[in-house]
C-alpha cells in the first residue's frame, strides 16, 4: 500500500511539474502587461523577479534541496557531452564584439551582469532539470522536445510582450536549437553544471538586457 501511494505521489508531482509552464508563463505575461503600463520596457525587472520566484516555488515543490544537489553533481559519462553545452553559449560572440558598447551605461552594465549570472541557475533548474525529470518516462525525444519547446516559446510569450527581438522567428528558432542541445546534454551528463555555464555565456554574450530594452536585436545584421 505504501509503495502504491508513493508511486501515485510521484505521478501527481510529475503531472503538476509538466503543467506548471502554463501557469508560469501566464503569470509572467500578466506582469509584463501590468508593469509595462507603468515602467514600459523596464517591466522585465518585476517580471524576472516573479519568474524566479515562481521557479523557486516549483522546484521546492518538485523536490527541493535533494534534487538541486543531484542536478548540480559533477557530470557523468564522457566529458565530450559538456562541450556542446558551452559551445552554443558562444554563438553570440560576434554580436557581442560588435555591440559591447551598449552595456557601457552603469545601470545597463550592472543589470546585464546580474541577469547573466543569476538567471541561468533558475532557468536550467526549471526548463532542463525539472521538466526533463518530470517527463523522463516519456522517452528521450518527447522529453527533450517538450522541454525545448516550452523554453523557446516562453521567450516570445513573456519577454516578447515588450522586446521586439524576442518575437522574431530567427531568435525563436535559435532558442529552440540551444534548448534541444542543453536538454540532451543534461540527459546524457545527469548534471546541469555545463548547461548553466553555457547559459551564462549565452545571456552575457547575447546581451540579454539590451535585447529586453530594445537597444539591440541579434536577428538584424
Amino acid at each position: 500500500m505504501n509503495i502504491g501511494l508513493a508511486d501515485w505521489s510521484d505521478k501527481r508531482r510529475n503531472l503538476v511539474a509538466v503543467l506548471s509552464p502554463v501557469l508560469l508563463v501566464a503569470a509572467c505575461m500578466s506582469m509584463q502587461f501590468a508593469a509595462g503600463a507603468i515602467v514600459g520596457v523596464w517591466a522585465w525587472v518585476p517580471t524576472i523577479l516573479l519568474f524566479w520566484s515562481g521557479i523557486a516555488i516549483a522546484v521546492l515543490l518538485f523536490g527541493g534541496r535533494p534534487v538541486l544537489s543531484r542536478w548540480l553533481q559533477p557530470a557523468q559519462g564522457s566529458l565530450w557531452w559538456c562541450v556542446p553545452a558551452a559551445a552554443v553559449g558562444l554563438l553570440s560572440l560576434s554580436g557581442f564584439l560588435t555591440h559591447w558598447q551598449l552595456i557601457g551605461d552603469p545601470l545597463i552594465f550592472v543589470s546585464w551582469l546580474a541577469f547573466g549570472l543569476i538567471n541561468p541557475w533558475f532557468e536550467e533548474a526549471y526548463w532542463r532539470g525539472m521538466l526533463i525529470d518530470a517527463t523522463a518516462s516519456w522517452g528521450g525525444v518527447p522529453s527533450v522536445a517538450y522541454s525545448a519547446a516550452w523554453f523557446a516559446l516562453s521567450h516570445p510569450l513573456i519577454w516578447g510582450v515588450h522586446s521586439m527581438a524576442m518575437r522574431r522567428w530567427p531568435v525563436i528558432f535559435a532558442l529552440l536549437f540551444v534548448g534541444v542541445i542543453w536538454a540532451v546534454v543534461y540527459r546524457r551528463s545527469k548534471s546541469l553544471r555545463w548547461t548553466v555555464a553555457g547559459h551564462m555565456l549565452a545571456n552575457l554574450l547575447g546581451m540579454s538586457v539590451p535585447v529586453l530594452l530594445n537597444m539591440y536585436d541579434p536577428s538584424v545584421h
